[in-house]
């Protein structure tokens, strides 16, 4: 029987199948069997297309249950336009007139419950109130770390070599909980340690660690008391790391005994600590000699672990001082890659409105029982405004790591997905492009019949998407719950943040497993930009605005973008609203050229589309965001590159789909000519060398060699070369009058050879 005939009848468009369950993870098999159960047994019902703006369902129950409950479909179910021009704004050339969600058109929000939350301390509150005995915080133990060595084929002196290479492999504990009211307790004497070390309220406490139940409890043990944070990565290296703690004085900080010995070497100049608390819920073993260093070298410092802390604050608890909602919550340091890091201070309002944002976007689909995989960085804004809006929503959060998200560097053990089984999941472009590959790999490793059943019914998935037709519920059954396993099985709906994700794995993502949306934002406008509710579900904008904010665009002539372009307004992204911060850390200069009036200048280009969705579509400033989430600086890497002898002239991309750069050159034609002779390849000159593959080959080598040289980053380093085969001019529109490259023009020009560049890139 064809799979047409068999979807015959079947109209289960978005299918309810109970509330997630509030005990241990089900298992795959469990969670396919009551879906399969459900459909049988409860009312199905249509997404509706209501004639309303906000138009959602059709159902015989309560709209906000259906939707915290629901499996969804990757389609649009909302009906556009998700947002509006302020009403009475006045016209202002050169710019759009600000819009805001249509969930809120008179009014930004400020809170996500306006009565009781107005500090991110009173999230903590709250959620103990309302929540009290269900899961708040999971986490795994390290049960062991095995280490295993294999041999690898490598070239060395210019031969193929085996060589020894060592593996780490780690042996976990399953999820064990604290509930909401555990959580506050555990909270309460974090900050009352804190407090008997000698902190007072206003002081600051560093977070230099990885992503875990310890960090966030650390922060809000600090808040409790009215203590701020101060936030850095923990890859942002020693200079980092420094510059953080000199600046901000913080008197104690918490780490990760693995960075101990880059932290010794900060002491020389951060002479305002005085306590360190070292993590003790790591992936990585505690080293009891790099505790002992520190102790030894540096007598005057206080050295504890976190549960030293929690003991020493359990016992006569001391009280905690309440934040306002204007104090200092957090200075977030940001990644650094466009210079010195810059502190963005962050007040408890800014959070908690930030908290109101995500709630307004996707709140009506989370609730108690949902349960989110979190092991993004927490010095990341969104992944602290996103774990802080899951306590408000009543979900259970489990930790894990990047490392350990899947079986692969697990013995004995499943990975945290498997283990968890969340019912979201966040990621950035690189881990869902892995998921994405992996899927593709073992559908390859398949039979023919296999490899054609599950392109022949995702094929038909996107078809019945597209189209608006039901029937995609059986192909879940037949084909892709299998895939879906492979998460846990109880994903709803997944997010994508920090950078864009390309089209295709959105798409392919959002029909595999669930639909996927994207969030935008920065640390600056506490990661409020654009969050997509999922009724109003697209690959082709990052989606609809938060509700507490509200959005510009201002022309920026010098690349052609204006609020007056059609058939869509563009322009630089301004953001104002309440949780936009008013300024850097210490750093008047960069406040004043980034700030105007309450808005906050993101550098970025967007446009406004049909839907009233807004679309990244470029960068004002040449820093480019990688699939990796990481910004590269095009003009210093053309400052690296230019010295490389066959270059005359280049101009260096970075496509925000892909993790690497490629370089675009015109070649030195005398230097082009000597390289042929080297390396045995025939020709007359740029005209018909530039083509030739191997001078290709050899010519990105060399320009690969310079970067490596000059000690570039790893995603600094092009992964693909395209020879032009004639000179930029103004003439021609590549340079400006200025000799200034038209990044735009190169861009259009050579789209289909960097494209090739990338494809021949990911085969190497």
């Amino acid at each position: 029987m064809s799979l047409g005939k068999l979807m015959i009848g079947l109209n289960t468009r978005l299918i309810h199948v109970g509330k997630p369950s509030l005990q241990p993870p089900i298992t795959a098999a469990e969670a396919n069997n009551d879906f399969i159960s459900s459909t049988k047994i409860e009312s199905c019902f249509i997404l509706s297309k209501s004639s309303s703006t906000e138009a959602e369902i059709s159902s015989p129950s309560s709209t906000m249950a259906n939707l915290k409950t629901a499996f969804l479909e990757a389609r649009m179910t909302k009906k556009p336009p998700f947002t509006v021009e302020v009403a009475n704004s006045p016209s202002v050339p050169g710019e759009t007139i600000p819009r805001r969600s249509v969930r809120s058109p008179e009014k930004l929000l400020t809170s996500p419950d306006d009565a009781n939350i107005a500090t991110v301390f009173d999230i903590v509150k709250e959620s103990a109130r309302k929540y009290g005995d269900l899961r708040a915080v999971g986490s795994r133990k390290l049960i062991k770390t095995h280490h295993e060595t294999k041999k690898v084929k490598k070239v060395v002196d210019g031969k193929v070599q085996e060589v020894d290479k060592n593996w780490t492999y780690f042996e976990l504990s399953g999820y064990t909980y604290l509930n909401f009211k555990e959580y506050e307790t555990l909270v309460l004497q974090l900050g009352s340690g804190l407090r008997k070390l000698g902190l007072q309220p206003h002081e600051r406490v560093h977070l230099f660690a990885s992503t875990s139940a310890h960090w966030l409890s650390m922060a809000h043990g600090a808040m409790s008391q009215s203590m701020a944070i101060v936030t850095a990565y923990d890859t942002l290296g020693e200079e980092g790391l420094r510059t953080s703690l000199v600046a901000t004085k913080a008197k104690a900080i918490y780490l990760e005994p693995r960075l101990i010995k880059m932290f010794i070497k900060t002491l020389d100049h951060a002479k305002d600590i005085e306590y360190i608390i070292y993590n003790t819920d790591s992936e990585t073993e505690i080293d009891e000699a790099d505790l002992e260093t520190l102790r030894k070298s540096h007598e005057h410092l206080t050295v504890l672990s976190y549960e030293d802390l929690r003991q020493t604050g359990a016992v006569d608890l001391v009280a905690p001082t309440p934040p306002k909602p204007e104090d200092l919550a957090c200075i977030m340091y940001t990644s650094g890659s466009g210079g010195p890091p810059k502190g963005v201070e962050l007040t408890h309002s800014n959070v908690v409105a930030a908290v109101a944002g995500a709630d307004s976007s996707v709140g009506d689909y989370l609730g108690a029982g949902d349960t989110l995989l979190t092991y993004l960085p927490l010095a990341h804004i969104f992944e602290f405004v996103f774990e802080n809006a899951c306590l408000f929503w009543g979900g259970t959060m489990g930790y894990g790591s990047i490392r350990t998200l899947s079986q692969a560097n697990c013995r004995n053990c499943k990975g945290d997905i498997e283990e968890l089984q969340p019912t979201l999941l966040v990621g950035i472009p690189a881990v869902w492009e892995q998921v994405k590959k992996g899927i593709e790999a073992k559908v390859a490793a398949g039979s023919p019949l296999t490899k054609k059943i599950f392109w022949g019914a995702y094929a038909m998935k996107k078809f019945l998407m597209a189209k608006g037709l039901p029937g995609s519920a059986f192909l879940d059954i037949l084909v892709f719950n299998k895939v879906k396993a492979a998460t846990g099985g109880r994903l709803r709906f997944c997010m994508n943040g920090a950078a864009q994700v390309a089209r295709e794995t959105q798409l392919f993502i959002s029909l595999a497993i669930a639909p996927m949306i994207n969030g935008y934002g920065m640390t600056e406008t506490s990661a409020m930009g654009a969050l997509c509710n999922p009724g109003a579900w697209t690959v082709d904008a990052h989606g609809d605005i938060p509700a507490t904010v509200e959005i510009k665009l201002v022309d920026f002539p010098d690349a052609g973008y204006f609020s007056t372009n059609t058939p869509r307004p563009q322009g630089e992204i301004w953001i104002r609203g309440p949780s936009v911060t008013q300024r850097y850390y210490q750093d008047e200069e960069q406040t004043k050229d980034a700030f105007e009036d309450g808005w906050f200048k993101t550098g970025d280009i967007g446009e406004w589309d049909e839907n009233g969705h807004i679309k990244i579509i470029d960068r004002k400033k040449n820093l480019v965001k990688t699939l990796n989430g990481e910004y590269i600086a095009l003009e210093k890497l053309e400052s690296v590159y230019r010295s490389a002898t066959v270059v005359a002239n280049l101009c260096v991309y970075a496509s925000i789909t892909e993790t690497n750069p490629i370089v675009i050159i015109v070649p030195a034609e005398p230097a082009l000519i000597k390289l042929a002779e080297s390396i045995g390849v025939e020709g007359h000159g740029i005209g018909d060398l530039v083509h030739d593959p191997k001078i290709q080959t050899e010519v990105l080598k060399q320009v690969q060699a310079i970067g490596r040289k000059a000690g570039l980053a790893s995603m600094e380093i092009v992964t693909g070369v395209v020879l032009a085969d004639e000179e930029w001019t103004p003439v021609n529109g590549l340079v400006t009058p200025t000799n200034k490259l038209n990044r735009r023009g190169l861009v259009e020009k050579y789209k289909t050879e960097i494209e090739a560049a990338y494809e021949a890139g990911k085969g190497r």
